[in-house]
């Protein structure tokens, strides 16, 4: 896959712990960690059904097995998606826990041709795992992005028909607030309980160059989880 790309990522909101990296012609990567998101490098070795992911950030190195949860699911108009459980641990730590994570890949770079690019998959209960992509071209405001969104649930999935994306950001333009609005297909939508709808809150993010990358605590109906935000400009 020369040329292609990849994010994947893992976290929990009660450990406060997560990690997202990516490579879109340029890797990158993210870690979470005591309340501080620091930018960093990752490696990624696989094999089988799983994936071992290390991100090294600055005095830190945070290893996580990605556990295939799913086959791999073509997402129509998206990625190649699998839904993982992340065994997680501190580099030379003994302790470990799990949590829930995600790989994304595309066979064709999603930036070309496009001047942004994000992409947002947040944890929406046990076995649930949301993912939404969104592209637009340069300098184009983020309204008129176009932006597609699937829910992964066991090996059972289902595309939106349409997939609002908010984003509040403050002074220095980082994110600080999303929410999703999520319409599957013939909904009506004069009922607000036909979408599916995700509040988050900033946990942590950083930024590098054209990217910046977050982690998010969702709330989706009575369900809480992680989200992880990469946005990144071409």
């Amino acid at each position: 896959m020369s040329n292609g790309a990849l994010v994947c990522g893992f976290g929990d909101v009660s450990a406060g712990l997560g990690g997202l990296a990516w490579d879109l012609g340029e890797p990158g990567a993210v870690v979470l960690s005591d309340g501080r998101a620091q930018p960093g490098t990752f490696a990624l070795e696989e094999g089988g059904d799983d994936a071992a992911l290390a991100i090294t950030a600055e005095g830190i190195t945070i290893e996580a097995t990605l556990s295939a949860r799913t086959s791999e699911i073509a997402l129509e108009g998206g990625p190649v998606a699998t839904a993982c459980v992340a065994e997680v641990r501190s580099a030379g730590a003994t302790q470990t826990f799990e949590c829930s994570g995600q790989i994304c890949r595309w066979a064709e770079n999603p930036l070309e041709g496009n001047g942004t690019f994000r992409q947002i998959a947040v944890e929406t209960g046990e076995d649930s795992l949301l993912i939404v992509v969104g592209r637009g071209r340069a300098g184009g405001p983020h309204g008129e992005e176009e932006t597609g969104g699937w829910q992964i649930q066991g090996e059972d999935t289902a595309a939106f028909e349409e997939s609002l994306l908010s984003t509040q950001y403050d002074g220095a333009g980082d994110p600080t607030r999303i929410g999703l609005e999520l319409w599957p297909p013939e909904a009506d939508q004069t009922s607000r309980a036909a979408a599916t709808r995700v509040s988050g809150s900033l946990l942590a993010g950083a930024r590098g160059g054209d990217t910046w990358a977050g982690f998010f605590r969702c709330h989706t109906g009575g369900s809480e989880g992680i989200g992880t935000y990469l946005h990144r400009r071409a």
